[in-house]
């Protein structure tokens, strides 16, 4: 792992992010709901991260979110993780700073229920229209 990129977080965001290196090859950063926005941007901006993917999963804790930055120059992928409160588990969409996340916020609010204020396009994705829209089908709690 790029120990640029390490220093570089813990230079702008200080004791807001939670730094675990892995392995070599990966990096978990977590952070509060607040600075969730910043520090994408700072991922993509900045480090000139390319957002491969994001996952959520129910956890007894909330709602786990992870979006998963590849560091191609480095061989690396550094995950930014946030955990957000149930029932009504909410946080900024980052789709108006980075058009390829509409799809992927839309899946997690489909099946995981994670309202992404400020999305564009907060509609069900994958799932039948036709199921109740507090229907999210990977929450342990429906």
């Amino acid at each position: 792992m790029s120990k640029q990129v390490i220093e570089s977080l813990r230079t702008k965001f200080g004791d807001r992010v939670d730094i675990l290196e892995r392995n070599e090859r990966r990096v978990y950063v977590t952070v509060a709901n607040e600075d969730w926005i910043p520090v994408l941007r700072h991922m993509y901006e900045v480090e000139h991260g390319r957002l491969c993917t994001a996952t959520g999963s129910d956890r007894s804790t909330g709602v786990e979110l992870l979006f998963h930055f590849g560091m191609d120059q480095h061989g690396t992928v550094v995950n930014i993780r946030t955990t957000l409160k149930k029932p009504f588990p909410k946080i900024e969409s980052f789709t108006q700073h980075y058009q390829a996340a509409d799809f992927i916020e839309r899946e997690i609010f489909d099946f995981l229920g994670v309202e992404f204020t400020g999305h564009p396009d907060p509609r069900k994705i994958l799932s039948s229209h036709d199921r109740p829209a507090d229907f999210h089908a990977m929450r342990r709690d429906e």
